[in-house]
């Protein structure tokens, strides 16, 4: 595939962002059907289900992927920290900051923010 890669086809660029958004959630074996499906049918390319396989656990490690990744988790964490930031007391009614909730919603936000920065510093190098 990255022998492919190189000429910049815009079919290959949306199999690839395909690849990329759908890894966390897609099994492996499904997704590397969905790929030689569209390599054989849009580009003309024959690699078998192992060859695609064995190159996507090649790539697996790569930063942009693993941040995409971690990217995903830590937004689930900041809906999760964001929705018990305030509490109500059950003896006032009144609400209140919870500060365990609102740091880890703060700290989730920064790391968000750095992996923004890191994933743009990375697309502006290639």
């Amino acid at each position: 595939m990255c022998l492919h890669l190189s000429s910049e086809h815009p079919v290959l660029d949306e199999i690839v962002n395909y690849v990329s958004d759908n890894a966390h959630r897609i099994h492996i074996n499904e997704l590397a059907s969905h790929v030689k499906t569209a390599l054989y049918e849009q580009l003309q390319v024959d690699m078998t289900h192992e060859q695609i396989r064995h190159h996507f656990l090649a790539h697996q490690c790569e930063q942009k992927l693993v941040l995409n990744h971690v990217l995903r988790d830590l937004v689930d964490i900041i809906g999760v920290a964001k929705s018990n930031c305030v509490v109500v007391s059950e003896e006032t009614g009144m609400q209140s900051m919870d500060p365990k909730n609102t740091g880890v919603y703060i700290d989730a936000v920064k790391q968000i923010m750095s992996i923004y920065k890191q994933l743009e510093g990375s697309r502006l190098r290639n």
